[in-house]
């Protein structure tokens, strides 16, 4: 049996960039060749989810922008569903990393598409959540879009995951009910 899986997030242009150590503040670092991968966390989970084999839909924005056509080309071929998937007049979301030789990264994210992510777009994709054995969220997209994607899987009996990061504090609302909380250190400390 095929999994069904609803992701609710981010989907951005990862620019990557590898240093022999990260900068510190105010220091500028040379590095090696600029690399650009799909990202944002969302996206990275929709693309992994359908990699093992599940029928994933992915729920999201990003820009009407060489950069968006460039992630959802990705995410398509990787058979990920994108009709949850709408384009804005915002930039696609970019993630500039800094990967060092010990493969340490400091990420700056600019959601831009990301961060107008809303209930109407989640309302829109209701069935589809409703329909999926499993939810995946984080919360690289607005606390609307995540809160109201997790009260719908919620009522239909979807299983919750939640990936926090970025660490932040968490509402109860978000917190009752989510069946996984899956976390790193420093999102532990939050």
């Amino acid at each position: 049996m095929v999994a069904r899986v609803a992701v609710v997030g981010s989907i951005n242009l990862d620019l990557v960039v590898g240093t022999a150590a990260l900068p510190q503040p105010g220091e500028t670092v040379i590095g090696g060749e600029l690399q650009r991968f799909g990202g944002g966390k969302g996206a990275n989970q929709a693309l992994a989810a359908a990699r093992m084999g599940a029928d994933v839909a992915l729920v999201g924005r990003v820009g009407r922008d060489d950069f968006g056509d460039l992630v959802l080309d990705d995410l398509g071929r990787g058979g990920v569903d994108l009709s949850g998937v709408t384009r804005s007049e915002a930039a696609t979301g970019v993630a500039m990393i800094t990967v060092d030789r010990e493969g340490m990264n400091t990420i700056v994210v600019a959601p831009g598409a990301n961060g107008q992510l809303g209930a109407a777009e989640i309302e829109t994709a209701r069935v589809r959540i409703e329909s999926s054995q499993v939810l995946l969220l984080q919360l690289e997209v607005p606390m609307e879009a995540t809160l109201r994607a997790a009260q719908l899987g919620r009522a239909a009996g979807v299983t919750l995951f939640l990936n926090p990061s970025p660490a932040q504090p968490l509402p109860d609302e978000l917190l009752r009910g989510l069946d996984y909380l899956v976390l790193n250190e420093r999102e532990l400390h939050v």
